[in-house]
C-alpha cells in the first residue's frame, strides 16, 4: 500500500498527545472532585458520571480523527490496466532551413524565430498528432506523427542551417516528401504548415500541389522575414555576407508569392510571422475541417484509490462518538455496550463497500440531472444543453447511462453545427452494449457526415465524396440493427444517389482537364515536327559511315535516338553532376592521364621495345632527381598526388557543403 500524500501522516503523531491530555484532565478532575467533596456525599452529588463511557466517547473521536487523516493523505492499493486512445488531428510542422533563413531582419534571426513559433504551436495542439519536416535544397522526415510532443519539441532543438547539407528553398521535394509520408497512412485528411521566408517557383510545383491536394492536404504557410529584406551572413566566415556566383553580396527578402500559392490551391491560409506568438487560433479554421485519426491504444496502468475505506470509517466512528455522548446517563449501559460491541466488530466487505456508497451518496452534492439536459435539448435551448451535458460528463456521476449522455451532447453539437464534436461523441456512443442505442449512434453519426460533407462541397468535392461515403456506411449499419425502419432506409438510398450523382460530376470533370491537356500536347508536337532530322538522307552520300575524306573512321556520336549524354554512368556523366567539387577535378585528372598514357601508347615509334622505354624513363627520372623512395614505392609526384586525393575527400564535406547543385539556382 502507498499513499499519495506521505507527509500527512505524521498529522497522527497528534493522537498519542491527546491521549496524555486526557489522562492529565481526568487526574486533575479527579483531584478536584475529591477536594470539593466528601467521601460519603460523592455517590449523592456525582450522579450520571462514566469513567470508561467517557474514554469510549474520547476513543471514538481519537479513531475518526486519525481514518480521516488515512483519507487525506489517499492510500492506494493494487493497480487498474487503463488503454489510452491515441488519436487527434493530423497536422504536420514544416521549418525552412537554408541558408536565407539567418537573416536578422527578424530577432534574432528568421530560423530560430520560426523554431519558437513552432514551438509554440506544439505546446498549443495538445492532444493532436504532429509530424515534422525539415527542407532546405532538399526535404526529409524528422519526426512522424505522433502524441509525444515532447519528442518533437526535442527534434526542434536541433534544427539549424547545417541539418541538410543541399542549398536552396526546395518547396517541391517538401511536397513530395510529404505526400510519401501519409502514402501508407489509413485515409485522413492532414495540414501542413510551413515556416518559410519563400522561395521561386519551379515546374514542378505546380503538379506536386495537385497531388498533395487530392491527397487531403491543406496547407498553411507563414511567412518568416520582412519585405525589405537584409543581408546573410555567412556563417563560415566571420564579417562576411553570403555571396552570388558573380561574387556580388546577396541580400534576401521575404518572398510571399509562392507561399500564398501554396496556401490558395489547397484551400489552407497564409499568415506572417510577427513578434506575437502562433496560436492555434490562427490555424483553428483549417483544424476544424481535419477529422481525428485513431491508431492503437497505449496501454498504461494507475493505482487504484482507497481513500473511500478510512473515509467511510472516520464517519462512522464520528457518528456513534455523537450517539453515545447524546445517550441518557442512567438507563445508557446496555446500549452502550451493544454499540461498542458493534462498531469493533469486522463488517462484510460488501456491507462495507455499500455503506460507504451511502454516506457518500449522503454528502455528496446535487447537481444538474440528465432529465435538465434532454429538457432543455427538446425546447431548443442548445447552448444551455451543451453546458448541461459537458457538467455530467466531466462530474461522472452518472456512469450508468454515460452512452446516453454522449449522444444527447452529439445531437446538440449536431444542432450547433460543431460536427467534430458531434462525430466524436456518436463514435463514443458506438461502445454501448444498448442495440437501440447503437441504431440511434449510427443513424446520427450518418446525417451529421453527410451535413459535414456538404458545408464543404463547392471547395473540397473529393473531401465530401470520403465523409458521404462513411455516412452511408454508418447508415447501412443503423438499417442492419433496425431493417424495419422505412424513414431510415429512404435516408440511405438518398445518400447513396447524390453520392454517385457527385462522383460521375468529377469523373466528367477530370476527363473535361485531360482532353484539355491532350490537345495542348498536340499542338505542341505539330510544332515540333520536322526538327532534329539532319543528316538523314542528305545527298551524295553525306554523313555515312567511311566517307569521311580524310579516311578516318569515326564512329558515330549515337546510334540510338534520343540518347542523352547526361545518361552516362561514368565519371563525366549525369552522376559526375553530383560529386564535389575535387572529386570532378580528381575525376578529370585521371582522365587526362589516361588520354597522355594512350598518345604515349600510340605514339611509339616503330622499332622501340619495352626495354628502350624503361631505359629512357630511368634516364629521365635520374635527370629529374625523381626517384622511387625503396620504403614506399612511390616517387614525390606520385606521394604528392595520393595525399592531395586523400585531402580532398577530408575536406570535401567541409569546403562543398553548400557547393551541391541548389534548388532554384540559389546557394542560399
Amino acid at each position: 500500500m502507498t499513499f499519495a500524500h506521505e507527509h500527512l501522516l505524521w498529522f497522527l503523531l497528534i493522537l498519542p498527545a491527546l491521549v496524555g491530555l486526557k489522562l492529565w484532565v481526568d487526574a486533575h478532575g479527579s483531584q478536584a472532585e475529591r477536594l470539593f467533596t466528601a467521601a460519603r456525599l460523592r455517590p449523592l452529588l456525582v450522579i450520571g458520571r462514566s469513567l470508561w463511557r467517557s474514554w469510549l466517547v474520547y476513543a471514538l473521536y481519537a479513531l475518526a480523527m486519525a481514518c480521516l487523516v488515512l483519507a487525506v493523505a489517499q492510500p492506494r492499493w493494487g493497480e487498474e490496466k487503463l488503454e489510452i486512445p491515441d488519436k487527434g488531428r493530423n497536422v504536420f510542422i514544416a521549418i525552412d532551413t537554408s541558408r536565407s533563413m539567418l537573416a536578422r531582419d527578424v530577432a534574432p534571426d528568421r530560423l530560430t524565430r520560426a523554431r519558437l513559433a513552432a514551438h509554440d504551436l506544439v505546446v498549443e495542439l495538445a492532444g493532436e498528432r504532429v509530424g515534422l519536416l525539415a527542407f532546405a535544397g532538399r526535404a526529409y522526415l524528422q519526426a512522424p506523427l505522433t502524441t509525444d510532443h515532447e519528442a518533437i519539441i526535442e527534434s526542434l532543438q536541433i534544427f539549424d542551417h547545417t541539418i541538410i547539407e543541399w542549398g536552396g528553398s526546395n518547396i517541391a521535394d517538401l511536397l513530395d516528401v510529404t505526400q510519401r509520408a501519409i502514402k501508407n497512412l489509413p485515409k485522413s485528411n492532414y495540414a501542413l504548415v510551413i515556416f518559410s521566408d519563400g522561395g521561386d517557383a519551379d515546374q514542378n510545383l505546380t503538379s506536386q500541389l495537385q497531388k498533395i491536394a487530392n491527397a487531403g492536404v491543406t496547407i498553411v504557410t507563414v511567412g518568416v522575414g520582412s519585405e525589405g529584406g537584409t543581408l546573410i551572413p555567412n556563417p563560415e566566415i566571420d564579417g562576411d555576407y553570403i555571396r552570388d556566383e558573380a561574387g556580388n553580396v546577396v541580400r534576401s527578402q521575404l518572398e510571399n508569392g509562392v507561399l500564398q500559392q501554396l496556401a490558395t490551391m489547397t484551400g489552407g491560409r497564409y499568415l506572417k510571422l510577427g513578434t506575437q506568438p502562433l496560436s492555434r487560433s490562427a490555424i483553428q479554421p483549417v483544424l476544424d475541417r481535419l477529422t481525428e485519426q485513431q491508431s492503437a491504444n497505449r496501454q498504461t496502468s494507475r493505482p487504484i484509490e482507497r481513500f473511500a475505506w478510512p473515509l467511510s470509517l472516520g464517519m462512522l466512528f464520528l457518528m456513534l462518538a455523537w450517539i453515545i455522548s447524546a445517550l441518557p446517563r442512567t438507563s445508557a449501559r446496555p446500549l452502550v455496550l451493544a454499540l461498542a460491541v458493534f462498531s469493533f466488530a469486522p463488517q462484510p466487505t460488501a456491507q462495507a463497500a455499500s455503506m460507504g456508497e451511502t454516506l457518500a451518496s449522503i454528502f455528496q452534492p446535487k447537481g444538474p440531472t440528465p432529465d435538465d439536459a434532454r429538457a432543455a435539448l427538446e425546447q431548443g435551448d442548445f447552448k444551455k444543453a451543451r453546458e448541461v451535458y459537458s457538467t455530467l460528463l466531466e462530474e461522472q456521476r452518472f456512469n450508468e447511462s454515460r452512452e446516453e449522455l454522449l449522444y444527447g451532447m452529439a445531437a446538440t453539437e449536431h444542432a450547433l453545427t460543431n460536427y467534430d464534436g458531434s462525430v466524436k461523441n456518436f463514435s463514443e456512443a458506438l461502445h454501448t452494449p444498448d442495440q437501440k442505442l447503437r441504431t440511434r449512434a449510427h443513424r446520427g453519426l450518418g446525417h451529421t457526415l453527410y451535413d459535414q460533407g456538404a458545408r464543404g462541397l463547392e471547395k473540397q468535392p473529393k473531401i465530401t465524396i470520403q465523409r458521404w461515403t462513411d455516412s452511408l456506411r454508418h447508415l447501412e449499419a443503423a438499417l442492419e440493427l433496425d431493417p424495419d425502419n422505412k424513414e431510415l432506409r429512404e435516408n440511405r438510398d438518398h445518400v447513396a444517389k447524390t453520392l454517385d450523382e457527385l462522383r460521375k460530376v468529377i469523373e466528367e470533370q477530370e476527363k473535361q482537364q485531360q482532353g484539355q491537356k491532350g490537345q495542348k500536347g498536340e499542338k505542341g508536337q505539330q510544332g515540333q515536327k520536322g526538327e532534329g532530322q539532319e543528316g538523314e538522307g542528305e545527298p551524295d552520300g553525306q554523313g555515312k559511315e567511311g566517307s569521311d575524306p580524310n579516311g578516318e573512321g569515326q564512329p558515330k556520336e549515337s546510334e540510338g535516338k534520343g540518347e542523352k549524354k547526361e545518361a552516362d554512368d561514368g565519371i563525366g556523366g549525369k552522376d559526375a553532376k553530383e560529386l564535389p567539387e575535387g572529386r570532378l577535378q580528381a575525376a578529370g585528372g585521371d582522365k587526362e592521364g589516361e588520354k597522355e598514357s594512350q598518345q604515349g601508347k600510340e605514339g611509339q615509334k616503330p622499332g622501340e621495345g619495352e626495354g628502350g622505354d624503361e631505359k629512357k624513363q630511368t634516364a629521365k627520372a635520374k635527370d629529374s632527381g625523381d626517384q622511387r623512395n625503396p620504403r614506399t614505392g612511390y616517387t614525390p609526384g606520385e606521394a604528392e598526388g595520393i595525399i592531395r586525393q586523400y585531402m580532398d575527400e577530408i575536406a570535401a564535406p567541409l569546403t562543398n557543403r553548400y557547393h551541391t547543385p541548389p534548388a532554384n539556382k540559389k546557394d542560399w
